[in-house]
């Protein structure tokens, strides 16, 4: 008998307005627009094997909530070349929204980009899988 696993996890994300968050994702992150529903309140963005998915809010705890207490991490294979791939739309951003790659003392090498909400996204890789 096979035992069962769960093979994904994906990240529903509140926000404020669904279509201006895929664009964020796909035009500054190079997320690919999986699907947006007709009426705006729930999309999909995916990057390789990664997928977050958007559900409108409209109250400001649920926003709120956004801003200051959720985060997604994203595994990252060349997370320099990456970086510098998206360098040019990330120093667009507001100040404050991105941190350049650096070397976590838990042995990530990360960086990270705050979204139109607030969400926080961490890009990390092992740091000894780092070709720097």
């Amino acid at each position: 008998m096979t035992t069962p696993i769960i093979e994904d996890a994906v990240a529903i994300v509140p926000v404020s307005d669904v279509t201006a968050t895929m664009d964020f994702y796909c035009d500054t992150l190079g997320f690919e627009r999986r699907m947006i529903s007709d009426d705006r309140t729930f999309a999909i963005a995916v990057h390789g094997d990664a997928a977050i998915h958007f559900v409108r809010a409209d109250d400001a705890a649920s926003l709120h909530a956004t801003a200051n207490h959720i985060s997604v991490y994203l595994w990252v294979r060349g997370i320099d070349a990456l970086f510098d791939q998206w360098r040019e739309r990330l120093s667009a951003l507001e100040p404050g929204r991105v941190r350049p790659p650096f070397d976590q003392a838990y042995g990530m090498r990360e960086f990270h980009v705050k979204d139109p909400d607030g969400c926080l996204l961490f890009f990390g890789e092992p740091a000894e899988q780092t070709a720097r």
